[in-house]
């Protein structure tokens, strides 16, 4: 039994170095990036490695507040209910779900095979109106990215893009090389993250970039994901690909608001008063510890006006304690071998001077 443990800790070895190498140069499927704060100044967010959305209580205390629902993004309505996915790619059938202020739970749109939005990406605005991505794996759309809204009817239009690229433009001039984070400014227009740049796009379907172009280096096919945008206009970024939080400022300057060091980084951000609350996952190719449950991989921390950064809650894999049991194990196995080997050496030794 003892012989089997080594072996389990290679290879998730093994399978780190294996994701470093395998996919440095590709896009893989990102952590969420959802994060809400509720009128009670409760903390949801969205945990994929294990389909898990997750509520902080005040007292800084996480709880698994539902299962089994694979949402990236999460949407706080203005009556307080949370709006979240499940979808095209992880299920075959998607849908968007809705967790009223008294906790019941509903389907806003009949889930159907034939529902064109992916719900990677997914916002909604004051209407009802459904914002993401059309669904690649449907027929003629896999070398396509467009910004499609869907009427709470089902009835679904374009919004803006069309093949994969980088443009700016109006409608199907536009192009978009892939979108992930979403958020409303005040005035009406949606601000996405699309790679390496953050773009708007306007009600009528004009797509513009803001800044100076870039805005950060993709790092193992990751880059930007999600983002917030203050009331003054100031666009908050998680640049997960350099490890750090990004303020887009209304002349198109940046600067960074915070660096999450050496093993994290921010995926998502959600603005209340004057604080961003920014959630972390585990940086590439480290991030792959969550999907198997072992040690922390998710935490939520606070960042104020002033620069101070507090740490409200971290999330611990499943695994955690029976993979440090065993590391134990085998560091107490190794110890008694070594010392077993060094009283032998010692007693051959002895037993050379005797003769």
């Amino acid at each position: 039994m003892i012989s089997l443990r080594p072996r389990l800790f290679g290879a998730i070895i093994l399978a780190i170095v294996a994701q470093c190498c395998l996919f440095s140069d590709t896009a893989l499927a990102h952590e969420g990036w959802g994060i809400v704060v509720d009128r009670q100044g409760q903390i949801y967010f969205s945990d994929i490695p294990t389909n898990t959305i997750w509520r902080i209580t005040r007292e800084g205390k996480p709880e698994a507040f539902i299962s089994n629902k694979h949402s990236h993004a999460l949407v706080l309505g203005e009556d307080g209910s949370i709006y979240g996915t499940q979808e095209h790619h992880a299920a075959a059938i998607g849908s968007v779900w809705r967790i009223a202020p008294d906790g019941s739970f509903s389907n806003v749109f009949t889930p159907a095979l034939d529902f064109p939005l992916n719900l990677h990406p997914f916002i909604m605005d004051r209407v009802g109106n459904i914002y993401s991505t059309n669904s690649i794996s449907f027929p003629n759309q896999s070398d396509k990215v467009m910004l499609l809204r869907s009427t709470p009817d089902g009835n679904v239009t374009v919004l803006a893009g069309n093949a994969r690229g980088y443009r700016d433009g109006r409608g199907s001039e536009a192009q978009f090389s892939g979108i992930d984070g979403m958020a409303w400014a005040a005035d009406g227009s949606l601000c996405v993250t699309d790679g390496v740049y953050v773009r708007r796009v306007t009600m009528d379907g004009v797509v513009a970039t803001l800044g100076k172009g870039a805005l950060t280096t993709p790092s193992y096919g990751e880059d930007l994901m999600g983002l917030a945008v203050s009331p003054s206009g100031s666009v908050y970024v998680a640049d997960y690909s350099q490890r750090r939080v990004i303020q887009l400022l209304p002349d198109g300057n940046t600067r960074t608001i915070s660096e999450t060091g050496l093993f994290w980084s921010p995926t998502g951000i959600t603005i209340v008063g004057e604080d961003l609350y920014v959630l972390e996952h585990l940086r590439m190719p480290l991030v792959i510890l969550g999907d198997i449950g072992m040690g922390a991989y998710a935490r939520v921390r606070r960042i104020s006006p002033d620069g101070t950064v507090i740490r409200i809650a971290t999330v611990w894999g499943r695994n955690t304690l029976t993979f440090a049991i065993v590391l134990l194990a085998i560091g107490a196995l190794l110890i008694f071998v070594w010392r077993l080997r060094r009283r032998r050496k010692i007693r051959r030794s002895h037993r050379a001077a005797a003769a």
